[in-house]
């Protein structure tokens, strides 16, 4: 009888040093609130911009010392982390970074503590415009008395736009706004990125060349005024 007491309770302290070493259960596992915020949704390539935000638990206290991972995402795609600040007293956290292009960030908390569960959260997307200028133009008429404009656009930034379409556009004084007469696509001519074209426009006037830019991409880009009579 004392060989199967002690037995027993061999069993019964295994069990309880078994039972104090297992991870918590799904039921206390706690959820985790990852917040993100952005200084800014739209910038010129090259500047920065700063992500921050919070993390707590559910019931809204606060964890600090986390790791959070921020890294940038293009397309659905995210990559490595470029920045793994640490959370504050107040479960803050924030970091300053330069993105190359439109898209936006994603941070993630990846929890060492069994009993807290991972939580991420993405910013809104994030708008990189990237420079354009039209270095050249020159306009006039030719022999049958059309207008004829021609330059040379470039992208001076990590960027170049394709297709690049260039409008030739006349200063109408009837309606004291931009017309545009014709437009082209400007080609690589083994130095830079040039472009040529004509319209039939009998008045003298005002012309220039107008690269509309894209919304998240590129800057629009205008030429110095041509006077063509």
């Amino acid at each position: 009888m004392i060989i199967r007491k002690l037995v027993i309770g061999t069993i019964a302290v295994a069990a309880l040093l078994t039972a104090g070493a297992l991870p918590a259960t799904a039921a206390e596992v706690q959820p985790s609130t990852l917040t993100t915020t952005t200084s800014t949704t739209q910038i010129d390539a090259g500047k920065t911009v700063t992500i921050s935000g919070k993390l707590t638990k559910a019931d809204a206290t606060p964890i600090a010392g986390a790791e959070v991972g921020i890294s940038f995402c293009f397309n659905g795609f995210c990559g490595e982390a470029q920045a793994k600040p640490i959370t504050d007293a107040a479960g803050a956290y924030s970091a300053t970074l330069t993105p190359i292009r439109t898209g936006n960030y994603r941070a993630d908390f990846f929890s060492t503590d069994p009993s807290i569960a991972n939580s991420g959260a993405d910013t809104a997307k994030i708008v990189v415009l990237h420079p354009a200028k039209i270095t050249s133009f020159a306009a006039g008429r030719d022999a049958a008395k059309a207008v004829t404009g021609s330059g040379t656009i470039e992208f001076p930034g990590r960027y170049t736009a394709n297709p690049i379409p260039v409008e030739l556009q006349y200063f109408s004084f009837s309606t004291y706004r931009w017309t545009t007469a014709a437009t082209v696509t400007a080609t690589w001519n083994g130095t830079t990125w040039a472009f040529a074209a004509s319209a039939e426009h009998r008045k003298p006037g005002a012309w220039r060349a107008f690269y509309a830019g894209s919304p998240e991409m590129f800057h629009s880009a205008v030429s110095d005024l041509v006077f063509v009579l």
